[in-house]
Order: structure tokens, then sequence, then C-alpha cells
């Protein structure tokens, strides 16, 4: 039998025997994410540690993602140290990594990480968790992850809390709501809506918090919007929606009693009492600080006594976290409405769990400051030394713990020393990081004031004569863009342009802006196209080294005559509505090239004699050639088909229809080229 054969057949069986391996892989990671996410939506939290511990040894699960769950479940137990310390865990583990999955799950237990360290008050270790992280999304290009954007709210609620720069917290906090709403736009989802209102609701807990209450009532709207758009959603939940008009009532209703305007507030809180999610344990704990602020302790002792049903869902043991957090709140509600025996009862609870949870808090702490340099190999290696010789020292006698104490003295030495050196490394790590952002932030700063003055010369206000209707659009894939259309309105006769200037960015809106200048200039001295398009060719190919060229097609319509002159240069044939009433591709002159290659190039003019009561369509290959995820494009059958079909409405409805269709068309894929669109018609 010949060897190749059989080479062949091994090669066949090692590649079978791999793929089973994977596929086992892979469903043993399915079944892993199915159990995990079935104790969570039943709220079983200890299942979830246990479940995330299992697959953490068995591969179950990576190192990242078990301890995203173990942290999870901790903090719904209000066990805080607990979970910081996974979560810090879980970011060192990920924080080298660039593949999709292991940047989502660290994406998520930073924004876990930064809302925990938020609630907590401790805003600066909020800060020093945020600002890397949403640093390093945006350089991987996952700034479009809601986690992301949530970040960015937590950055200016906690800038807020230190009292810095007022404008600074103020246009993270606009940031983090106008990429939520974007991100609502591109995928107007019930998600989507969750994600921006979960961000929206840190900011009112922050503002009240704070008692800037003029300011959470501006917030408050925009948390009511948000809900009414969840509402229509055909995958929106009734609980859900339930549950956010009360935490919007319940927030109103503290708002207002901060005010001074105790009418609305009470009406507030009547809303409130009328959603199902006030009968829960969870909503009646939430009622408390409006009821604490209004001087209702009565009532708002009557609601503490659902904390026990509630730490019993949740799974929260008697930490120093929950006797903070839950616990004293009901002893000081039970004291201020006078029932002493309760909060005498509430008290001997405190005393009676006290000294477990200062244990069960210590034992945290420890494990914390174990795994918060876990990653540095040198103190790692000194650690289990440390540990081995203290085993050793346990088995031997007097002298060999004297022996010990020495080394470990000695040990702990250079352990603290190489934490010092850990710590000054980490300043200084921090301090470029936020230089770089500050340097950062500059420069985007400043290509959006570019962006401003650009846009700033494309007008936004369309003529109004009897009979004209025109409407235009530009939306740059860049911060400034190439694109540009333009009208002059001069007696009788109304000038209008669209053009795409060669290449991308800064250089192209540079040459865009010349060419703008050129285009009115030439139209208020009367020019007709063709005389335009030559004599901004000429002015254009002069000293122009870097080769740049703009196609435009440019328009002259008579509003007495009714006639329509115009050149193309070079430019996309437009969309023009024939006698019959169907739309088509306009005959234009293939002779003219694009302005600014040639300066001797003298361009020639054509007419349309009577153009009453039809419609042209202009635009610039960013529509025609808009790419989905797929990379398919756009294509002009697709322009022709949709503007048969949206004929007998007006220009800004048109153009309008057209960019919906297309952000419809790309699903979520990034936008490629600058996209202009202009319409007119005479009737």
């Amino acid at each position: 039998m010949s060897k190749r054969p059989v080479f062949y057949l091994l090669i066949l069986l090692f590649t079978l025997l791999t793929g089973c391996e994977e596929n086992n892989e892979q469903q043993k990671r399915i079944e892993a994410e199915n159990m995990v996410y079935a104790a969570y939506k039943a709220k079983d939290y200890p299942r979830i540690i246990t479940l995330a511990d299992s697959f953490r040894t068995n591969g179950g699960f990576s190192e990242g993602k078990a301890c995203y769950w173990l942290g999870y479940a901790y903090d719904r137990m209000m066990q805080k140290r607990m979970a910081e310390l996974y979560w810090k865990t879980g970011i060192a583990a990920l924080e080298n990594s660039t593949e999709d999955e292991d940047v989502r799950v660290y994406a998520g237990i930073s924004n876990r990480l930064t809302g925990l360290l938020s609630t907590w008050a401790e805003y600066e270790a909020a800060l020093k968790i945020a600002l890397p992280a949403v640093e390093r999304l945006r350089s991987l290009k996952c700034d479009t992850l809601s986690e992301y954007t949530n970040m960015l709210i937590y950055i200016g609620c906690c800038q807020s809390r230190f009292g810095l720069d007022e404008n600074k917290s103020n246009k993270k906090l606009e940031e983090g709501y106008l990429a939520h709403l974007d991100n609502i736009k591109k995928h107007p989802y019930a998600t989507s809506y969750r994600d921006a209102i979960v961000g929206v609701i840190n900011i009112c807990y922050t503002y009240l918090e704070m008692k800037e209450y003029d300011q959470a009532m501006v917030w408050l709207d925009r948390f009511s919007n948000l809900i009414e758009g969840y509402m229509e959603q055909k995958d929106a939940h009734a609980d859900y929606t339930d549950k956010q008009w009360a935490r919007y009532n319940i927030y109103r209703a503290k708002a207002l009693e901060g005010l001074g305007r105790k009418e609305e507030a009470a009406e507030a809180y009547k809303q409130f009492r009328k959603t199902e999610f006030f009968q829960t344990a969870e909503g009646k704990i939430l009622a408390s600080d409006y009821l604490q602020l209004a001087g209702l302790w009565q009532e708002a002792a009557d609601n503490f006594r659902s904390m026990e049903t509630l730490m019993k869902e949740y799974g929260v043991d008697y930490s120093l976290e929950s006797l903070q957090k839950v616990i004293l709140k009901k002893y000081v509600v039970n004291k201020q409405a006078g029932r002493i025996d309760s909060a005498r009862d509430v008290s001997v609870m405190i005393v009676e769990h006290l000294d477990s949870a200062i244990t069960l808090a210590r034992l945290a702490e420890a494990r914390e400051s174990a795994a918060v340099y876990q990653k540095q190999q040198e103190i790692t290696a000194e650690n289990e030394r440390y540990q081995r010789q203290r085993q050793i020292a346990g088995m031997i006698g007097m002298m060999a713990t004297i022996v010990f104490l020495l080394i470990y003295i000695f040990v702990r030495h250079r352990y603290h020393s190489r934490l010092k050196k850990a710590h000054n490394d980490l300043k200084v790590a921090y301090d470029q990081l936020e230089e770089a952002t500050v340097t950062k932030e500059r420069m985007e700063s400043e290509l959006r004031i570019a962006s401003n003055i650009q846009m700033s010369m494309i007008p936004n206000v369309f003529p109004k004569k009897d009979g004209l209707d025109m409407y235009a659009s530009m939306t740059t894939a860049k911060e400034v863009g190439g694109d540009l259309y333009n009208y002059l309105l001069k007696d009788n006769k109304l000038y209008f342009c669209i053009g795409d200037v060669s290449g991308k960015g800064v250089p192209a809106s540079l040459f865009m802006t010349i060419a703008t200048r050129g285009f009115r200039t030439l139209a208020a001295m009367g020019k007709s196209p063709e005389e335009i398009a030559t004599r901004m060719n000429l002015e254009l190919s002069e000293n122009n080294e870097a080769g740049m060229f703009v196609t435009m097609f440019i328009c002259m319509f008579d509003t007495k005559l009714g006639r329509l002159e115009y050149c193309n240069a070079g430019h996309n044939p437009p969309v023009i509505g024939n006698a019959d009433g169907q739309f088509s591709f306009l005959d234009v002159e293939e002779t003219n090239a694009p302005i600014g290659l040639w300066p001797e190039l003298v361009f020639k003019g054509e007419n349309i004699d009577n153009f009453h009561n039809r419609l042209l369509l202009l635009y610039t290959d960013g529509l025609n050639e808009a790419e989905n995820r797929q990379q398919e494009q756009y294509g002009e059958d697709r322009i022709v088909k949709l503007i048969n079909s949206n004929c007998t409405k007006n220009t800004h409805d048109i153009v309008e229809a057209l960019k919906a269709d297309v952000n419809l068309f790309r699903d979520g894929a990034e936008q490629n080229d600058d996209l202009t669109i202009l319409a007119f018609r005479y009737t």
C-alpha cells in the first residue's frame, strides 16, 4: 500500500479529532452561559457564585467572565468589598486582550465597577477605573458600546461630585447622553432605550444626592422622554415600563420637595403609589428618601417593614454595607417616627450582626489586597515563597519560628518597597494618561470648531419665492468634509450647485471652501453655468501641486422664463422627472471634466426650456455608493425607485426620506463617504 494515502488518512483523522474537541469546548461554554443566565433571571445570586466558581475551575468560563459574574452576584447581595475584589481581578486578567469577547467583558466589568464605586461615593477611585477604560475602548474603536457611553456619564457625575469645572462635567454628561440618542437612532430597539435610561438614572440620582434639584428636573424631563420612546418599541416589557415610571415619579417627588413645591411633590408621590412597583419591597424602600425629606416618618417606617423581604429576595447578608445602606436607615426612620421599641429592635439586630460583618469585611479586604497586584510576577513569586516559608515554619519548633520571623521581616520589607514603586509607577502612568486625554480632547474640540465653521458656510435656509421649492442636506463622514452645495438668488435668477472634492479631511474641506466662494462670486456677477465652471477651473488649476479637483453640477433657473440652464463638470448625472411623471437620470455632456485639472478646458452648458412642474435631484456619490455590513452598495436603482414612490411630497420630505432609507440600508455600517442631497422643483 502507498504511504501517501496513509499520510492523508492520518491528517483527516487528526482534523476530525481536533474539530470534535473544539465543538465540545464550544458546547461546554454555551451550557455554562445558559446555566448562569437562568440563575440571573431567577435572581439566585448564591447559585451564580457557585456556578461561576465551578466554571472558572473547569474552563467553562474564562477568568475575566467568571470574575464578572462573581462581582455581579456579590454586588447584588450588597457585599461591596467582594464585588470590588473580583471586578478588579477581572480587569487585570483582560486589560491586555484584544479579543472581541474579552473586550466586551472588560467593558462590562469596568462599567459596573465604576458604578459601584460611584454609588459608595468613592469618586476618585471610580475615575481611576473609568478614565483608562474609556481611553482603551476608544483606541480599540469600541466607543459605540453602551458601557463606554455610560462610563462617560459616570465620569461627568464624579467630576460634578468633586466640584470640578462645571462646564467640563456637563460636557461629559451631554456627550454620553447624545451618544445614547445616536445609538437609539441607529438601533431603535428597546435595549437601546434601556441602556440610555440607565445612564440618565445615574445623572438624576447624582443631582438629587447633591441637592441640585433644578438640574435634576432638567434630566428628569429627558428620563420621561426615554420611557415614552421605550414604550413605543415592539420588544418593550410592561413590568420594566412600570418600574421606570415609578422611579421617575419618586425622583420627581424628591426634586420638587427639595425645591419647596410640596403640593406638586405630593402629587408625584401619589402617581408613584399607583404603580405596581410600589407594592414590591424594593419599591417601598425606594420611597424612603422622599418620605424622609418630606418629614413623613410614619409612612417611611411602615415601608421599612419590607426590608427583610427585600434582603431575602436578593440574598443579602448582614455585611457592613447592608448594615450601613439599609438597616441603619430603618433604625433612623423608626426613631424619627417615635417607634422606640422598633428602633430598639433594629439596634439589637445591628449589634448582633456587627461582629460577623466586621470579620467578613476584613476577610474581603485581605483578599482584595492580595489580588490587586497579582499580575506582577515578581511580587507574586515573593508571596509564594513567603507562603512556603510560613508552612515550613509551622512544622518546626520555636527556633524555626524565630528564623521564620526574621525572613518574614525581610520579605515584608522588600514587598513594601516594590509595592511603593508600583504605586509610583501607577501614578506616573495615570498622569500621562490624563495629559494625553486632555491633548486629544483639545484636538477633537478644534476639529469640531472647524466643522462648525464649515457648516456655517452651507445654507440651511432656502429661498422663499412663489413656485420655488428647494431643500438640501449634507452629512459628513468625518469631522470635516469635502462635499458642498450652495445657492444664490439674484433678481429672477436662482443659481444653485452641488459638488464633491477629491480626497477627505481638512485638505478637502479647504478646497471645498475655495470652490464655494468661487461659485458665489461668479454667480453674483450673473455668469452662465458653463462660464462659472470655466472661470473656476482656470482659478483652481493654478498652483494646484496637490492635484486636487472637484466635480460639480451647476444650475441657473430663470423664474420668469421657466428655463433651466446647467453645466455638469464630471459629477453624477442628476435624477429628473419626465413628462410622463416617471423619473430617470438626466443625459449630460460627457466631455466636461472635473474642475481643477486642466487650465485650458472650456466647459459646455446645456438647458431645458420648460422646467415647470418637474423635480430635479442632485446628489454626491456618498448616496449611490453607500455600503451596508456586507459591503453592498445602495445603487442608482434604489434612488429612482424611492423618488418615484415619494414624488408627490415636497423637497424637504423627499431628501429626508432618502437619508432615512440609506441609514436603514447601512444597518449600522459606518458611513464611508460624505453624503449630500439637493432637490429642486418649480411649480
